[in-house]
């Protein structure tokens, strides 16, 4: 089973995403992307798409749990986005569901072939090690992920980004 965690992140500078997967305290994979304008529920969006895309592409027949700190982004897989579909993209209030393009991507996962794929909440900037890590690179403190690394003797290993 490979255990991925995303985390999405946001200040007045921009944001970021990051995605990573520990394997016997090995990195199996891991990714960051910074941008510009964005909000924390974008971000946190795109890292949840992210894994989902690289499971998909490599990671196919695998069991998979994918660890998110957001609940919203949790609450959106488990439990609304079928709902959404189903009323048109609209919320039960009516208005219109908030970050459409991003929410129709994932259902595009989720409502599909993936059974073997859980979306699950873990609480953020907990000690969390794979949260921590995705923390990380989702602000790009590359000083804390090798702090991290290092005191927890996790290898880079050899992975693609």
């Amino acid at each position: 089973m490979l255990n991925f965690y995303v985390d999405g992140s946001c200040t007045k500078n921009g944001g970021g995403y990051g995605v990573i997967c520990i394997v016997d305290n090995k990195i199996e994979y891991m990714y960051s992307e910074q941008c510009k304008d964005t909000t924390n529920n974008k971000e946190e969006l795109k890292a949840l798409i992210h894994a989902f895309e690289i499971i998909k592409s490599k990671y196919p027949n695998e069991i998979c749990k994918i660890y998110c700190d957001s609940s919203y982004c949790v609450n959106i897989c488990n439990e609304w986005i079928h709902n959404w579909e189903r009323n048109g993209w609209l919320r039960y209030n009516n208005k219109p569901v908030e970050n459409l393009s991003f929410i129709q991507t994932l259902y595009k996962y989720v409502s599909k072939n993936f059974g073997n794929c859980q979306v699950l909440k873990v609480n953020g900037h907990a000690g969390v090690l794979g949260n921590e890590l995705a923390d990380a690179l989702a602000t790009n403190n590359m000083t804390k992920f090798n702090k991290i690394l290092k005191e927890n003797s996790i290898a880079k290993g050899t992975y693609e980004n």
